[in-house]
């Protein structure tokens, strides 16, 4: 475990104090406490009567979560996959006993967090050199290498597609399997070095453009944790969890998830967006959207905080 977090600063932390309501007594349920910045400030605006369930499945952020958080008796931590948490057993007995009537605000901030990305045990960035792992529960599941042992050029190649949108996926699909097969991809670099066989890095650099690896490490990640297997039914779930007047707050920081999102909170607010002019059912109205284009980062946060330039908060109010 880290001795110390790193330097963390929760992305559009104003935004989301300013959308979530927190009454007398708040029932908070945050699904991805991370290194816990979003949970310090919102228990910082809530009364002692407030429970706060913070869940995550890594357990090296809930370690640093918990540090940073100290012993406050309003708060308890779950390890566990936010995808996984509406039939767990010890998710039901907490809120039967602490949210019986459910939580006034739901909060999740998707993605990698700063703790993976900075720490190069995790795998997760090709900016330091390190195991090629990708795992956010590093106690369970296939790491990265193992996962990509398994593929076919044609469904790595799908994979970096579609959760990359790397037009030139089928060449780097075949050149990391090439690298694999020819004992080269044991470490992040590695993976980077196959992919700038087929998209020079220099040239990318000296046109501004992002690295050309950035997308295929994004998709090898979101493949190997499911991060957008599951995503749409976690979102309804936590809809079905919310208090009538109750919000749920998402922030998102790419395009996939951010049109799951967008997504399923138009469809859970009644809004048709398939074929055709009107629904071939009628859709239940759930909630009611707050800001239906969504937040981005003022230009400050932006320029203080460069990750944040891709984050989109999207709020959704639970209706009676």
């Amino acid at each position: 475990m880290a001795t110390q977090p790193p330097t963390h600063v929760p992305v559009l932390l104003q935004e989301v104090l300013d959308n979530l309501v927190l009454p007398p007594a708040a029932r908070i349920l945050d699904l991805t406490l991370g290194l816990g910045g979003h949970a310090e400030a919102l228990l910082a605006r809530c009364d002692k009567g407030a429970r706060y369930l913070g869940v995550d499945r890594d357990p090296e952020a809930r370690y640093l979560a918990r540090r940073r958080l100290g012993d406050d008796a309003r708060l308890e931590i779950l390890a566990c996959a936010y995808e996984d948490l509406w039939n767990d057993a010890r998710f039901l007995a907490w809120k039967a006993e602490s949210a019986p009537g459910g939580f006034d605000a739901i909060l999740a901030d998707l993605g990698v967090s700063t703790l993976q990305l900075r720490s190069p045990e995790r795998g997760f960035s090709f900016r330091d050199e390190g195991p090629l792992d990708m795992r956010m529960d590093t106690t369970s599941g296939p790491t990265a290498v193992e996962w990509i042992a398994e593929q076919t050029d044609e469904s790595l190649a799908d994979a970096i597609y579609q959760y990359g949108e790397e037009r030139a996926s089928r060449p780097i699909a075949r050149a990391i399997l090439r690298a694999h097969r020819e004992g080269r991809l044991a470490t992040t670099k590695d993976l980077a070095e196959a992919v700038y066989t087929v998209i020079p890095r220099e040239p990318a650099k000296r046109k501004g453009h992002s690295d050309p690896a950035t997308r295929t490490f994004q998709a090898i990640r979101i493949a190997v944790n499911g991060e957008l297997d599951r995503l749409a039914a976690a979102l309804e779930a936590a809809a079905g969890h919310l208090r009538p007047g109750g919000r749920l707050a998402v922030i998102s920081f790419h395009s996939l998830e951010d049109r799951i999102v967008k997504q399923t909170l138009r469809r859970l607010a009644g809004i048709y967006d398939g074929p055709g002019r009107t629904a071939p059912v009628t859709l239940p109205k759930l909630l009611k959207l707050i800001h239906p284009g969504g937040l981005a980062p003022s230009e400050a946060e932006a320029a203080a905080n460069p990750p944040s330039r891709s984050a989109r908060l999207r709020v959704a109010e639970r209706l009676p």
